[in-house]
């Protein structure tokens, strides 16, 4: 601001004393009046005729003063006084090649001509490069006070400093705007409105939203919604500000002289300045006549003595007409500006209806359609419900759905296989035992092929992927089990994968689609219903199961074509987003992808392989180790392996078929 107020006090000097220079000063050159007053005659003798030297004072007077009339070219008294013949001569010298009329009121020097004139080739980039000087000052102080607060927010995590820094700026853009702005805008405007007086206070309503954002308060929808308005305001303010802008820089033609005061700017009605910063520019130009009293040296040198004032010819510099061009580019950069709030405001109205970051494929995933359906989310997010990055003040955002622990639940269950693997380096390989399946000698009603499992305790549910019929078995150690047939209502297309707990069946179908099955089986028919707290998972899936954590929330593991990995998702209600990777054990080099499968409240993965193989992954701490809990089936084995799942105390189950025969089922002792 202090800097603001010397510039401003160094252009009011130089408009002072240009004024000055062009109206008041004069250089101290005596005029030919002043010399005639302090003429001394009576001393001088050098120059005397003889009729002068011989003649008798006061007896013979000398002649009276005169000159040479230009009409009738005799010489002709001009005054009573009595002058000797050579101060005659010396009037005629001083006078040689003068004869001009004298000066009058009306007569403008010609200097001044001169200088207007010149001034047509600059005065157009003055006035632009000063009002352009506001206009990025104004755009600076809200950047930085919306840089300052940000800073404070996510990094410093504090909350009154935010509040103390943003008041240093808006009074910093508040004084400024009052400096320069001083009178009203062009005749027609268009924007009336004064927003100049409401631009500086946009980042306190910025940091008002953000102390919300920030806080500890629960995320209600009405605090959400809150924020969105006042930053949808903020947008607002600075779209008016824009339009606001290019009102009031735009130039226009006086139909009136401006009067003149002793030290203001002043500048001919031809000079088509913006009214609203006619008088901070400080533009100085020559005045078009005479203040009264005063005379032009020049022209009075150049004038016969004793003539009458009349108007004269006055020599001016050739006319050129001024280049609006600074108005033109200035223009050009506020259009642009005003684009660029179009856009952002288009950009931010989209993102909250379609959803944020909804745009972008995942990063890290293969390129294949459609993988634009599965929104972008950075990896280093904490809190996926805003989906912003740390850099940008998301990873420390409040009002978010997910909490804390949930999220370094997460963390841990991703980097929990890389500590123990990287353990296991340093230690003795030691081949585990892997216990071996044998048949559970269970009775399929007629026609019912099961290819899916899924447990709670000791019981395991059996279905068939295509037509959506199924069975339920408790298995027990000595005696075969019995099947309790059902089929499921609701469900339409290939199922997946299945996850049973407490709460029912979720079904993972082909299409993405989740549906949940609450409770058991009534009367043979199991209802479902397509799931409202999840949206549909991204398609290209060649495995998938669905199922619910301890807190009740869907987690979804997923497996791509080509990919040596299975995905973790977690379900919010927009998008399924990342929670982490779990290796699938000999990938590339199997001719079939795995079958996937959860247990105990989303706690642990069960990736059964096609060659018989079944691994189990935890997937939250406590859930236990890494191992192999099935052993493939010996090389050559014509057997087609399903899906296997964990039941019991440790227990796997593990569903196989040969050569188009009835599915057996296998269980681990």
């Amino acid at each position: 601001t202090f800097t603001w107020m010397a510039m401003h006090a160094g252009a009011r000097a130089t408009a002072g004393a240009a004024y000055m220079r062009t109206r008041s000063v004069r250089l101290p050159i005596p005029t030919p009046q002043m010399l005639d007053k302090a003429r001394r005659t009576g001393n001088t003798f050098e120059k005397q005729r003889i009729q002068d030297m011989f003649r008798i004072p006061f007896v013979f007077p000398a002649g009276q003063e005169s000159a040479v009339d230009e009409a009738s070219g005799r010489r002709e008294p001009i005054s009573d006084r009595r002058m000797p013949k050579w101060y005659d001569d010396e009037v005629e010298e001083l006078r040689k090649g003068d004869g001009g009329p004298a000066p009058s009121p009306t007569s403008v020097p010609e200097h001044f001509e001169l200088y207007r004139g010149l001034q047509q080739e600059w005065w157009c980039y003055d006035v632009y490069s000063r009002i352009g000087i506001l206009v990025w000052f104004s755009y600076w102080l809200t950047s930085a006070s919306l840089w300052s607060m940000c800073h404070i927010f996510t990094e410093l995590r504090v909350l009154w400093p935010a509040w103390t820094v943003t008041a240093c700026f808006v009074t910093a853009h508040w004084g400024i705007l009052r400096l320069d702005i001083t009178s009203k805008p062009r005749e027609g405007s268009f924007m009336c409105l004064p927003i100049e007086k409401m631009v500086p206070f946009m980042p306190v309503l910025a940091v008002f939203g953000m102390s919300i954002d920030y806080s500890v308060l629960d995320p209600t929808p009405f605090l959400q919604g809150l924020i969105y308005t006042v930053s949808w305001i903020c947008y607002a303010i600075q779209f008016a500000w824009a339009i606001r802008l290019y009102d009031l820089a735009a130039p226009q033609r006086s139909s009136e002289e401006s009067p003149e005061h002793a030290g203001d700017a002043w500048s001919p009605m031809e000079w088509p300045l913006p009214p609203a910063f006619k008088q901070a520019v400080y533009l100085v130009s020559a005045p078009k006549y005479l203040e009264p009293g005063q005379t032009c040296l020049t022209q009075e040198m150049k004038a016969a003595k004793g003539q009458k004032g009349q108007n004269i010819p006055q020599r001016k510099a050739n006319e050129c007409s001024h280049s609006m061009l600074p108005w033109k580019l200035f223009r050009g950069a506020i259009i642009t500006s005003i684009s660029m709030w179009v856009l952002i405001m288009f950009g931010r109205g989209f993102e909250q209806l379609n959803g944020e970051r909804f745009l972008l494929k995942q990063e890290g995933r293969v390129e294949r359609w459609p993988s634009h359906m599965q929104p972008w989310m950075a990896p280093w997010t904490r809190k996926g419900s805003r989906q912003e990055t740390c850099h940008a003040g998301g990873c420390d955002r409040r009002l978010s759905s997910d909490e804390v622990s949930s999220t370094a639940q997460r963390l841990i269950a991703t980097l929990a296989p890389l500590v123990q693997a990287f353990d296991a380096q340093n230690e003795r390989h030691v081949e585990p035992i892997v216990p071996k399946l044998k048949s559970a000698q269970v009775s399929w009603p007629a026609s019912f092929s099961p290819s899916l499992l899924a447990s709670r305790g000791d019981e395991v549910l059996a279905l068939d992927r295509a037509t959506g019929r199924g069975g339920l078995l408790h298995l027990v150690e000595a005696a075969p089990a019995g099947v309790a047939e059902f089929i499921l209502q609701g469900v339409e297309g290939e199922i997946l994968g299945a996850a049973w707990d407490n709460a029912g069946l979720v079904l993972t179908l082909a299409n993405g689609a989740i549906a949940e099955c609450a409770g058991l089986p009534a009367d043979g028919t199991w209802s479902c219903i397509r799931s409202a707290v999840a949206p549909a998972l991204p398609t290209g899936l060649v495995a998938a199961v669905v199922g619910r954590d301890a807190t009740g929330k869907l987690r979804a593991a997923v497996l791509y074509d080509g990919d040596d990995s299975v995905t973790l998702l977690d379900a919010h209600p927009e998008a399924w987003l990342p929670a982490g990777e779990v290796h699938v054990p000999g990938a590339k080099s199997l001719m079939h992808a795995p079958q996937l499968s959860l247990r105990g409240l989303a706690k642990e993965l069960l990736i059964a392989t096609a060659d018989g193989a079944v691994h189990r992954r935890p997937l939250m701490l406590g859930g236990g180790v890494s191992e192999k809990v099935a052993a493939a089936a010996p090389a050559g084995s014509a057997k087609k392996w399903f899906t296997a799942c964990s039941f019991g105390a440790d227990r796997v189950a593990h569903l196989a078929s040969h050569h188009g025969a009835a599915p057996e089922l296998f269980v681990s002792a």
